[in-house]
């Protein structure tokens, strides 16, 4: 009976403890809900329209193009739209070329099958001749989502190329509640221990290729590291690809439920339409 007892004693903390270690371990993957900030430098915008566009330049010296469905344009305000919102990052030197990214996502085949009602889509362009500035970067893209209430603060995602991609996961590591995802192609952000653990609850998207000296050495890094922790990420690594971003129909070497090729397409609609 008292060896019992002595078991009792010994078999009750163990239990507890990994029932504590459970819940720490849950919480690590978590995401908790950001309260977006209002600043009027952000808020207040000179616009234009340019085709499917929206061009606005804000006073914290901000340029960017805005997309929203055809439906949603003159309803703005309805937060029963719930649209996703795809945010792009150009490669450095590329600011001219911000919206070739954003078509990207304006395409047909992305936007019948992101959320009930398509998507949202951000270009920004960058202040300087490459990104910097999270901080300002992230007040920028909260007071978007104020102004533009169709648009689902939870679910925002990221997608960089080149230097833009270093700072879309930069951003990612700065402020863990503002993207469910982050795609980085050709991306070159040495994630360290620490913001690994910050970022566990976002869905990664790396892409890199081994001819791609200097690049591949420190975004493949990043890119295992990320597959292997952060849930439903994918890290995809080519031979000989080059300096390149990435695009819908790319192969993320994994199968759909049905047997067929996972695309990225796939992955980031089963991310946007998910409930992760």
């Amino acid at each position: 009976m008292k060896k019992k007892i002595k078991g009792l004693f010994f078999i009750i903390p163990s239990l507890i403890l990994i029932f504590v270690l459970l819940i720490f371990y849950r919480s690590l993957y978590q995401r908790t809900p950001m309260d977006f900030t209002f600043d009027a430098a952000y808020w207040w915008a000179k616009s234009s329209e340019i085709g499917i566009w929206q061009y606005e330049e804000v006073p914290a010296g901000f340029h960017y193009f805005l997309y929203i469905p055809e439906k949603f344009k003159n309803d703005k305000d309805n937060p029963d739209a719930e649209l996703p919102l795809i945010v792009t990052f150009h490669g450095s030197t590329e600011k001219g070329l911000a919206p070739k990214y954003g078509r990207i996502f304006t395409d047909k085949k992305f936007q019948s099958r992101a959320g009930k009602n398509g998507a949202a889509v951000l270009s920004i362009m960058s202040r300087a001749d490459y990104f910097t500035d999270p901080e300002g970067t992230s007040l920028l893209i909260q007071n978007i989502c104020l102004k533009n209430e169709c648009i689902d603060r939870t679910n925002i995602v990221a997608y960089g190329f080149s230097q833009g991609a270093e700072f879309a996961v930069e951003l990612a590591c700065h402020e863990k509640r503002l993207f469910r995802a982050v795609v980085s192609g050709s991306g070159f952000y040495n994630i360290t221990k620490k913001e690994l653990i910050k970022v566990l609850p976002i869905q990664f998207y790396f892409a890199t290729s081994k001819n791609d000296k200097g690049i591949y050495e420190q975004g493949s890094s990043s890119g295992k590291l990320c597959e292997r922790f952060c849930k439903n990420s994918r890290y995809v690594e080519y031979e000989k690809r080059g300096h390149f971003y990435v695009e819908l129909n790319d192969r993320t070497g994994k199968k759909n439920k049905d047997g067929s090729d996972e695309t990225f397409l796939d992955w980031i609609c089963t991310v946007v339409n998910s409930d992760f």
